[in-house]
């Protein structure tokens, strides 16, 4: 089987990206990522008010109707230093939300979920405000709205699919990149999604795990892991309800789905607290593709790019490990329940 569109590619759509404060809106142009032009304009938001944190959007520019999807950082990272991500989606029809959760924070998780839920509610009337101005065509349909989270984002993510906050609107996707619950088996931070039983953690909708093997080894005898084995990628998916489906890249560490260049102190510790590959782009490149193609086959019951992916992982543009998925046709979930055959 081929896989129809190339989703390690840039897509067919153009994106916008907009950073949205509450205050105000700006607007940057981008056909191909690393090629946009910052525009003169700032649109000033209107009566609805801001969202509860700042937001990068990344929309793509055509006329349509679009799934929503909300992406949430790592620990201490920025929203903007995925923008490279954040557009490579987007460029395959989708309307992806960065919030910016905090710029200082411990350990405990247990407001950055309420605030995501937060975000979530003033989506139905505050997305369609900002998409307002000069993409008043682009539509979201929030009845395809799906969630991705990297390393503790990925926590928060589960923690959403979980209910720890309620929501006025449904998931039907839930994607963690390199998720990380804690610094240890026994050392997990408030709340904890983690139970240690197989197959005990129902978010009610199909299930993306990507992990990067490199993300569980120390770069420095002095620092911990920033993907710890017991509380990483394994444990997301051995926890995970059908339909679930895990992809491990071999030689790509925890910070390679970021930008190419990220500046700042922030940034320039992402390049050295964890173990990385030999660059970003192809983990990028790969993680952004099965996003893609996970969200085909759940929101649209397009599933043949996944499917083609499961049975022949080296299409991928980095090296896996045998990829794994646990499937059940009793899942609700149609086509994708029963996958591959």
């Amino acid at each position: 089987m081929m896989v129809q569109r190339d989703v390690f590619a840039d897509g067919p759509f153009s994106v916008h990206l907009l950073q949205v404060d509450g205050t105000s809106m700006s607007k940057t142009s981008s056909t191909h990522c690393g090629t946009t032009r910052q525009e003169s304009e700032i649109i000033q938001k209107d009566r609805l008010g801001g969202p509860p944190k700042p937001l990068l959007l990344a929309v793509p520019k055509q006329e349509g109707e679009y799934p929503v999807v909300l992406f949430l950082h790592g620990f201490s990272l920025l929203n903007h230093h995925y923008s490279q991500l954040l557009h490579h989606v987007a460029s395959h029809g989708f309307i992806m939300i960065a919030p910016q959760m905090y710029f200082l924070s411990g350990a405990n998780a247990t407001q950055e979920i309420a605030d995501a839920a937060a975000i979530i509610d003033w989506l139905p009337q505050g997305l369609e405000s900002c998409l307002s101005h000069g993409l008043q065509f682009v539509k979201p349909d929030f009845q395809k709205l799906a969630l991705v989270g990297h390393s503790r984002g990925g926590k928060v993510a589960f923690g959403l699919g979980l209910g720890l906050s309620k929501t006025s609107l449904k998931f039907h996707a839930v994607a963690g990149l390199d998720p990380v619950d804690g610094t240890d088996v026994g050392k997990q931070t408030t709340p904890r999604i983690l139970s240690f039983s197989s197959h005990s953690m129902d978010v009610g909708c199909p299930v993306l795990i990507v992990g990067a093997r490199l993300g569980s080894l120390k770069r420095h005898h002095l620092f911990p892991p920033c993907a710890p084995e017991g509380v990483n990628h394994k444990a997301f998916f051995y926890e995970s309800c059908a339909p679930a489906f895990y992809f491990v890249a071999s030689e790509y560490g925890h910070m390679d789905f970021l930008d190419d260049q990220t500046t700042g102190i922030r940034g320039t510790l992402s390049y050295c607290l964890c173990k990385n590959g030999p660059s970003r782009a192809p983990m990028r490149r790969f993680a952004g593709g099965v996003v893609v193609a996970f969200f085909q086959a759940a929101l649209f019951h397009d599933t043949a790019t996944l499917h083609d992916l499961l049975i022949s992982p080296s299409r991928a543009p980095i090296t896996l490990e045998p990829p794994a998925f646990y499937s059940s046709a009793r899942s609700p979930c149609g086509q994708l329940a029963v996958l591959p055959n």
